[in-house]
């Protein structure tokens, strides 16, 4: 009841002037772009398709790829810690809201006394011990409250979990996008040491029929040394392309939470398609999904609020202690009143002076405004990745497509020369000049391919495309006392 009192007597005071309980959270006001100033004419003709719930990777037509997807988002390491960190701020928020419970504090103790007389009569002295044995059990509550700190830090606790969910969702798309990129990494790096050893191949056997030329005075020695250089420089790569296929085999396998070994790919890269993969008529609103942008306002919400915790270091507390307990006399009861007893007691402390909470005021206010051009540039960031995913998507197919024609009009030219060749036209040496052209031309294209698929992953991780496939906030347990 004293409690009831102590609340109403400075409720109604308090909120009257609310301005000191701290500031209302107000939604920043951010201009958005009404079209993208890159529109890509290579994908889809339209979407209707809520995009964090669609699983992209599908269109690509490849088990092994879709499977490491499912592995990763499940397994892989750092979306465990950003579960790890959604129970941390669980926890942080149960702690929070338990404020409004007093503790309570278990108190047993016991006594025991004695009288001792000595025998008189006797030639030795004797004692006979007589007396009481007690205990007594507290049960002490005590309760200290600042009704206003205490709604703004549970604001706070709750915008801190929904910034971790989203942090995890963040995670999830980035890993997704990894393991999408390193995967058609790999596939190319594949695809190109097939090209590469074809090319030492071919360039082995024009230095082999260069030295011959030589020999025979057909052509210089700055020539064969040429000849020298390119098959040299053929053979240099292979060990490269061998060790960033290593690489990325093991970028994958962690990933998914696997130790470092190879990967079995599905499809080949060229039967990879690249066109029809990325909706069309993409809506600037599509980036309040993104988890990053909204957990962003959420940690500017819990800097408001932090706000509003530190200013009420400025409103009465209130605090309750007492006892609660039983004593006994375990003989004969050395007091005749009850022993059961039961005290409180109740007040309400009224800062008057505490100067350091200006600074704590003035702290909170900072970390507001840092929070505040978070949420922006984080607003403005992704606006940009989107914008240039879609440049990115339709200017690298064209080129992916002109040079597509390069390829062609170069293996044209081989197989005239092939024909020149068994018509007597051309010697073996230019025959074989055509073939490593061919070779050349196709590591280019296979380069601008990679390239371009990146591009494809990247602008879905800017969209926020698939991440709440199969999404859960499930954690692992260790079948022990660590189990949250």
């Amino acid at each position: 009841m004293q409690i009831k009192r102590i609340c109403a007597l400075f409720l109604g005071g308090m909120l009257c002037g609310c301005g000191l309980w701290g500031p209302n959270y107000a939604k920043p006001t951010v201009d958005t772009p009404e079209s993208w100033r890159s529109p890509d004419n290579l994908s889809l003709m339209s979407t209707d398709a809520d995009l964090p719930d669609t699983a992209w990777w599908d269109k690509f037509h490849d088990p092994v790829l879709n499977s490491l997807i499912t592995q990763a988002l499940k397994n892989n390491p750092s979306v465990q810690q950003s579960i790890g960190n959604i129970i941390q701020a669980q926890g942080q928020l149960e702690q929070v809201q338990m404020g409004w419970v007093p503790t309570l504090t278990l108190s047993p103790g016991g006594s025991t006394s004695g009288a001792f007389s000595n025998n008189l009569n006797s030639t030795t002295s004797s004692a006979t011990a007589g007396g009481n044995t007690g205990y007594q059990v507290n049960l002490i509550p005590n309760y200290t409250l600042n009704i206003f700190q205490l709604m703004r830090q549970i604001e706070a606790a709750n915008a801190n979990l929904l910034s971790a969910q989203y942090t995890k969702d963040a995670m999830r798309l980035t890993i997704l996008s990894q393991v999408a990129n390193s995967y058609f990494t790999l596939s190319e790096q594949n695809y190109q040491l097939d090209i590469q050893k074809q090319l030492v191949a071919d360039t082995g056997r024009l230095y082999d029929l260069a030295q011959k030329q030589y020999k025979d005075g057909y052509i210089s020695l700055l020539s064969l040394q040429t000849y020298l250089q390119n098959y040299q420089s053929a053979k240099a790569q292979i060990p490269i392309t061998q060790n960033n296929i290593v690489a990325s085999e093991n970028a994958l396998q962690v990933l998914i939470n696997r130790n470092p070994g190879p990967i079995m790919l599905g499809s080949k890269f060229n039967d990879i398609p690249m066109e029809g993969i990325i909706p069309a008529n993409i809506p600037s609103t599509v980036l309040r999904q993104r988890p990053d942008v909204v957990s962003a306002e959420q940690q500017l919400v819990a800097a408001n609020a932090n706000i509003g915790v530190a200013t009420a270091t400025f409103f009465p507390v209130i605090n309750l202690t007492g006892g609660v307990g039983t004593a006994s006399n375990g003989l004969n009861g050395l007091f005749a009143t009850d022993n059961d007893f039961w005290q409180v007691k109740g007040s309400a402390a009224f800062p008057l002076i505490n100067l350091s909470a200006f600074g704590t005021i003035k702290t909170a206010k900072g970390a507001y405004y840092t929070a505040y051009y978070n949420y922006i540039n984080t607003i403005r960031t992704a606006f940009e990745q989107v914008d240039n995913g879609l440049s990115a998507h339709d200017k690298l197919t064209a080129s992916y497509k002109e040079q597509a024609k390069v390829y062609d009009s170069t293996v044209v030219a081989y197989k005239l020369g092939v024909a020149n060749f068994n018509d007597g036209l051309y010697n073996e040496l230019q025959e074989l000049n055509y073939k490593v052209s061919v070779d050349n031309e196709a590591i280019t294209l296979a380069n601008i391919k990679l390239q371009q698929l990146q591009a494809i992953v990247s602008l879905y991780q800017a969209l926020a495309g698939g991440y709440n496939i199969k999404n859960t906030e499930s954690a692992y347990q260790f079948g022990d006392a660590r189990d949250a």
